[in-house]
Parts: structure tokens; C-alpha cells; sequence
């Protein structure tokens, strides 16, 4: 177990590793604060994807200043156009599941508070009052990972946390290794861990809803999650993904699989012929492991014809398959395909925009991909492959304000 505290008091040092504000994680550091300092050291930095999964907008040119006193360190920086996570980074000896429990105390209170750790996977939304401090565990995956545009697998030995507000100090972060049940995830763009551009605007960020997925799991599991961008059934494995998340995977486990928006593209990668073919030979691997496969319909998307008039079902035949295929392995199936088509169709074209990021209507911004989320926590609640007691499902109810309303204009960055 290692204890790191963040605020200024004579004790500091007797019981775990003071951290200073001028601690800036680096090559070589072991621990500190990930600062656009970091991002320029390596190449290993510079890839968000084996970081903190926020980096800073182009032409953001304010820096990043983090101040210390009784209550601990905090972000001193405000930017005009959005909040600015205040990210730290220390090195574990190997790689496995930790549990981060974190002390946050607000100066004033704050109708907002956003907790990151791994690479960009909420674990808190929240509310928290001044002065009074806040204490919570959050379980997070450490592995190997393969960043957008590589070719090869990245190593990775350190645990992130991001803190989203505007006066919350860190007092204290103890690390120490967690023993319980994995969630990991297999698919595409619309499940991975976006990467988040600061300053922060969850209307204008790319959001997966597998990143969003531990907010509703209040530390009953870990996430470990694997999709990537512009993955098929077939290029998963094809290019070491599968690899990585295969040796991970424990008795007792549970892995969902989401894919279709890109196999829809390749016509050997039809619903009924090598998607149908790839999603089997997955489920008896997982199986092979003592592990609990899920499949997941694909997201629906905000797809229209006749002027928004008529919903546009792109994804129909492969969510039909994975309902079938569930039946006859006797698989759970989440029907995320189903649920997030409701939910466009009973607010329009129009209305939905405000899940998707801007111009898009496949991938959503972080406050759909929370809410996409929520249905697939829910559906694993029903299914009876995960367990709540009597909690609350969260809210976060998307942002009308400027962030949205000035996307065209630039005025976001």
C-alpha cells in the first residue's frame, strides 16, 4: 500500500509520500501531476490512450497551475472557454487491479464534481459540500494497451486520476492492489475510452459508453475495457487486442462484446455470415476461461430520412443476430441497440442531437455515452450478471449552455 498526501501540514512525510505542486510527472519520476509538460517528454506520454486520456486542445495556450495549502492541492488555472482536470499519475510495480481511495475537500460547494481515473473512465458525478471532506474507493485496471494509430502493444505501470471542478483539493490517495470481479469490454469507438479535450466541455467531447460504465458501478467492479476505434469482429483479434484483454481474463469474470458498426462495412463481415461466425468463437473462449460472456447490441444511430421524419434503422440485421445468437448459446444479451433507438425516436432527430457529439450521429458526447451507460447497467441488473443493492441510478443531465451553442463557431477551444 502507498499513500500519497497532498496537503501542507508538519506530519507530511512521517505516514506516506508528500507531493509537492512542482511534482510533474515525468520519464523516470514515479509519481506526480500530468501536466502539458508531461504530454512533450516521450512518446509514451504523448499517447493519451496509456495516460490521463485528457490532453489539451490546440491553441490552448494558458498553463496549468496547481497551488498547495491545509486542504491539499488544487487547479489554480480557470479557463475562460471550460474547466481544466487537475490529473495525477504514479507508477505501480506490475500491472493487475488497484484501488484508489481518494480524501477531496471543496473551499466552496461545488454543484459538480467529475472523478477520471485509468484512461478517462468516470467513476464520480457528483455534488460535494464546502469543507466538508469526501471520502471514496474506486477499483481501476492497470495493462498493456495498443494506442490509436500503433501497431504495437504499449506498457503500462501506472494508475490516473482526474479531478473536474471548480475548488476541490486532493488531500490523500492511497494505492493499494484490489482483489474482486473484472468487467471487460470488447468493440468499437462507440464503447472505448475517448480521449477528452481540455478545457473540458462534456457536449463537445467524444465519449464511449464503456469509459461511463463505472460511474454506475460505485466500485463493485473494475473496468478493463479494450475496444478501440474502427475495430470489426475480426480485426479485435487480428490486430493483439483480443490478445491483451485474453490475458487478463479470470474465473468469474465478465466480458461484453459490442460490435457491427464497422463490420457493416466489410462484406464478409455479415450479420449472418462472419459476424455471426467471429461473436461464437468469442463466447466459447470466454467460456473457456470461467468467465461470463455478454453480447451487446450495437448503439443505435441518430440515422433519419425524409427530413427527420422517419427513424433510419442502420443496424437492424446485426442487432437481429446478436438477439438470436444469444438464444441459442444461451448468452445474456443486452439490448443496447433496442433502448438507444427508443430513446431517438421519442425525441426526434433534432431533440437527440444533444447526446451526439456535434455533427455527428454515431458517436456520442460524454453526456450521451453516460447515458447509454445507465441502459447497459440497468440491462446487466435484470440479467442478473451484476448485483446493486437499492442504489440510486445517477443523473447527468446535458449542458445547453455555450459549449454546445458555439461548436460552429470554434468558440469551444
Amino acid at each position: 500500500m502507498t499513500e500519497y498526501l497532498f496537503y501542507q501540514t508538519e506530519e507530511m512525510g512521517k505516514d506516506g509520500i508528500s507531493v509537492d505542486p512542482s511534482d510533474i510527472y515525468m520519464p523516470g519520476s514515479g509519481y506526480g501531476f500530468f501536466t502539458e509538460k508531461s504530454h512533450g517528454s516521450s512518446l509514451s506520454f504523448s499517447l493519451p490512450e496509456i495516460n490521463t486520456g485528457f490532453v489539451p486542445a490546440a491553441g490552448f495556450g494558458e498553463e496549468i497551475r496547481i497551488k498547495q495549502e491545509e486542504l491539499g492541492c488544487y487547479m489554480d488555472s480557470k479557463s475562460t472557454y471550460g474547466d481544466i482536470p487537475l490529473s495525477f499519475q504514479a507508477g505501480v510495480k506490475a500491472q493487475g487491479n488497484y484501488l484508489l481511495s481518494i480524501t477531496l475537500c471543496a473551499e466552496e460547494d461545488e454543484p459538480e464534481v467529475l472523478v477520471f481515473v485509468g484512461r478517462r473512465q468516470l467513476v464520480f458525478q457528483g455534488r460535494l459540500k464546502a469543507g466538508v471532506e469526501w471520502n471514496s474507493a474506486f477499483p481501476v485496471s492497470v495493462c498493456d494497451f495498443i494506442p490509436r494509430g500503433q501497431t504495437k502493444r504499449f506498457p503500462d505501470q501506472a494508475i490516473k486520476i482526474s479531478v473536474i471542478s471548480r475548488s476541490v483539493r486532493i488531500k490523500k490517495l492511497k494505492v493499494e492492489p484490489w482483489i474482486g470481479k473484472t468487467i471487460f469490454l470488447a468493440g468499437d469507438s462507440t464503447l472505448t475510452d475517448q480521449t477528452g479535450e481540455y478545457p473540458y466541455a462534456p457536449n463537445v467531447c467524444y465519449g464511449g459508453w464503456g469509459q461511463m460504465l463505472p460511474a454506475y458501478l460505485e466500485g463493485d467492479y473494475t473496468v478493463s475495457n479494450h475496444a478501440h476505434s474502427g475495430l470489426t469482429t475480426e480485426s479485435f483479434r487480428a490486430e493483439g487486442h483480443h490478445e491483451i484483454m485474453m490475458e487478463g481474463i479470470g474465473k468469474g469474470d465478465i466480458c461484453l462484446f459490442q460490435f457491427g458498426h464497422n463490420d457493416q462495412k466489410l462484406d464478409h463481415l455479415k450479420a449472418d455470415e462472419g459476424y455471426r461466425k467471429n461473436l461464437m468463437e468469442f463466447v466459447k473462449e470466454i467460456r473457456g476461461k470461467e468467465a461470463l460472456p455478454v453480447l451487446v447490441t450495437p448503439l443505435a444511430r441518430n440515422s433519419w430520412i425524409d427530413n427527420g421524419a422517419t427513424y433510419n434503422d442502420l443496424l437492424k440485421d446485426y442487432a437481429k443476430e446478436v438477439i438470436g445468437l444469444g438464444a441459442i448459446l444461451r448468452v445474456p444479451v443486452v439490448d443496447l441497440h433496442g433502448k438507444s433507438m427508443e430513446l431517438m425516436k421519442e425525441n426526434g432527430m433534432e431533440e437527440s442531437k444533444q447526446w451526439f457529439y456535434p455533427l455527428d450521429y454515431t458517436h456520442t458526447n460524454d453526456y450521451g455515452a453516460f447515458h447509454m451507460a445507465g441502459y447497459v447497467w440497468k440491462e446487466l441488473l435484470d440479467l442478473g450478471v451484476i448485483s446493486a443493492s437499492g442504489r440510486e441510478i445517477p443523473v447527468w443531465v446535458p449542458s445547453r449552455g455555450n459549449a454546445w451553442l458555439s461548436y460552429e463557431k470554434g468558440e469551444h477551444l
